[in-house]
């Protein structure tokens, strides 16, 4: 007699532990063939955002991965929390893609890459090879929008990306049945699907830590000199802050917005920050400055709302990724689009993914 599928959280956790053995199985019968020893790692959210269980957990892969293991990760289903979960694949292997300082994320889906639209119901869409500048891209993510195998759609494989890239991982989002190229993209620069580039300037340490926190439900809108500021590896300050929106308390980390004015001034997350005020705190130090601070809350806190080093940003120095910077990349098979009005031209009228250039290009040093 077929069970229906559990709705309680202890039942669907149950159903996680026994599926978990099984999946295990499956990996360690293929891996077997092949003699590669692997492990089972599980990880939960809140195993990275506590600093000490992340640079354990960094340890670990790196000891893993100097003995040719093969670590397999997935979310520790049986004990996390609701509001402590990944939530989909693709966030977690982008968390662990930076955790491991992974050079290649590839982002499988059923799909060739991502779109200027719906592939599926839009006959014009044609597909972005190259990603130089998430924040740039204005496109339909309703394609590839999750399956019965995994969890995730276009639209999470963006902020994957946006958090893979931001710590110097490529990351490359390609059609499930095109796996076997793999091995071309990575030793070759060849394209298959959409390429993100990682940024110039990745981030390292404890601001990596920082970025990967899960992101408080409010968020601070700043000026355009403390985006300046900031990029100089300064300390945010009350005359950086012009709103506070939603609720969060002190030592969360909440993210910082400024407004584009390049585009109809709309309000752009370009880093989080770690902050010593809660949300309260933080809109009655709007434009106060350091000597101020002691009045304005009552006591004798910290002299900025967020300190330099619990501060990153998305493009650490305003730097995006840049094609001249990365050798190991086939320039020939990823052109640079900016304009996605000149991609249906360059790429002809059927949506295609690119072929790979016959010279490969030199390998990373």
């Amino acid at each position: 007699m077929k069970q229906e599928k559990p709705k309680d959280l202890a039942g669907k956790q149950a159903m996680a532990a026994v599926g978990m053995v099984r999946l295990m199985r499956m990996y360690d019968d293929f891996f077997t063939s092949v003699s590669q020893p692997i492990a089972q790692v599980l990880v939960s959210l809140d195993n990275l955002m506590d600093r000490t269980q992340y640079l354990n957990a960094q340890r670990t892969f790196q000891a893993l991965l100097s003995k040719n293991i093969i670590p397999i990760v997935n979310e520790n289903d049986t004990v996390a929390m609701q509001d402590m979960k990944f939530g989909d694949n693709d966030t977690l292997s982008a968390h662990i893609a930076s955790l491991a300082d992974a050079d290649y994320l590839f982002l499988l889906t059923d799909v060739d890459g991502l779109y200027t639209g719906n592939p599926n119901s839009d006959p014009n869409a044609t597909i972005i090879p190259l990603v130089e500048n998430i924040d740039d891209l204005d496109v339909d993510t309703s394609a590839g929008a999750g399956s019965n195998f995994g969890t995730g759609g276009m639209a999470t494989k963006i902020a994957a990306a946006r958090l893979a890239t931001a710590s110097g991982c490529h990351t490359v989002v390609m059609h499930s049945n095109r796996i076997e190229e793999l091995t071309s993209v990575v030793v070759e620069g060849a394209a298959f699907g959409t390429l993100f580039l990682a940024v110039s300037q990745p981030l390292i340490g404890r601001k990596r830590w920082i970025l990967l926190q899960k992101p408080a439900a409010g968020r601070i809108i700043v000026n355009g000199k403390a985006e300046v500021a900031l990029n100089n590896d300064k300390s945010l300050v009350g005359t950086h802050i012009t709103s506070v929106e939603g609720e969060f308390e002190s030592d969360e980390s909440v993210p910082l917005f400024t407004i584009d004015e390049e585009n109809d001034g709309e309000l752009k997350e370009f880093g989080r920050a770690i902050v010593n005020y809660s949300s309260a705190e933080c809109a009655k130090l709007i434009g106060a400055h350091a000597d101020d601070f002691f009045d304005i809350v009552g006591y004798s806190g910290a002299e900025s709302v967020a300190h330099k080093n619990n501060i990153c940003l998305w493009v650490p120095g305003g730097e995006e990724g840049n094609l001249s910077d990365h050798p190991e990349i086939n320039m020939e098979t990823h052109p640079s689009v900016t304009d996605l009005s000149d991609l249906a031209a360059m790429m002809g009228d059927k949506p295609r993914t690119p072929s790979p250039a016959p010279v490969p290009s030199p390998l990373k040093p």
